[in-house]
């Protein structure tokens, strides 16, 4: 029983030790990073004076100076999708890095970030909520003048130094909403759809065979499928067999087979509420991700 006893007793001790020796580590972590933001804020400050550029400060650290306003007043909410063009720069002018114009960066607010052409986030969780909640709107070209903790964190490249600020020039280009994207992606490649129903659905009739039989909820069918993201880009296609009364498939996707025939072609358009919603799935479908299925009803099993 005495050994048992000592036994614990170089656990607890251990423990302590351990428990002591990591609590000390984030707190040098914590002076460290502290003592970091406060040199950024100092090198920011020192950069406008010296480049006479007049911005204002947020209470979390971030510069900002909006160029140019936009036109429209649209506002980012949770589930829009923010597109921008952007330049990255060091405080001494050198050009870090650019998207170059040809194709905007994109990112869904509130699910994902702005990513560089290497795929760093330009702007962390907490800079994308002060950038779109609160400071900027579509069209509006902005100079952002970033600390490291609110942008690339520690992470350092040749290119710009660990913990290093930066200054990024960025024009909003469009803030939409999934009806907008719907909306943009209907007319460019043409897909024809009713009025959506009452949930978002657009359904849209291809081809019709009036003399066949509705789909009914406890039958099997082999059903046709080629599912798009509004970028086009396609995600997945096949064959399924699909059971009207089951919760296998998505919302929209049920809902779109309600209204089909055996032998008919549709265009289903959903919102996310209809589809993966704001976990989206995998790696081919993101968070609040409208879709496109083109379907084909094949036969009854």
């Amino acid at each position: 029983m005495k050994k048992i006893s000592n036994k614990s007793g170089w656990v607890v001790a251990l423990g302590v030790i351990f428990g002591a020796t990591l609590f000390a580590c984030e707190e040098q972590t914590d002076i460290f990073n502290n003592e970091k933001k406060a040199q950024n804020d100092q090198e920011i400050r020192a950069y406008l004076s010296q480049q006479g550029i007049s911005a204002q400060r947020t209470d979390e650290g971030l510069f900002y100076r909006v160029v140019s306003p936009g036109t429209s007043g649209q506002k980012a909410a949770v589930g829009d999708q923010i597109q921008v063009n952007y330049t990255l720069s060091r405080l001494d002018g050198y050009l870090v890095d650019s998207n170059g114009r040809s194709t905007p960066k994109t990112a869904v607010y509130g699910a994902s970030r702005l990513n560089n052409t290497i795929g760093q986030s330009i702007l962390n969780d907490q800079a994308m909520v002060i950038l779109f909640d609160r400071l900027v709107k579509e069209g509006d070209s902005v100079t952002l003048f970033v600390p490291f903790n609110l942008g690339l964190g520690s992470t350092g490249s040749l290119q710009l130094p660990a913990y290093s600020p930066y200054r990024l020039d960025m024009k909003v280009l469009a803030i939409r909403t999934e009806k907008e994207q719907l909306d943009e992606y209907a007319k460019k490649y043409n897909i024809q759809t009713a009025t959506p129903t009452e949930s978002g659905l657009r359904f849209g009739l291809v081809t019709a065979r009036p003399d066949s039989a509705l789909l009914n909820e406890s039958s099997t069918y082999s059903v046709k499928y080629t599912g798009r993201l509004t970028d086009n880009t396609i995600f997945d296609s096949g064959t399924l067999d699909a059971t009207l009364s089951s919760n296998s498939l998505v919302a929209g996707f049920t809902e779109g087979l309600k209204k089909l025939r055996v032998g008919e072609k549709a265009n289903f358009l959903f919102p996310s509420t209809l589809g993966y919603g704001p976990q989206g799935k995998g790696t081919n479908i993101p968070p609040y991700a409208p879709l496109h299925f083109e379907v084909e009803v094949l036969r009854k099993k």
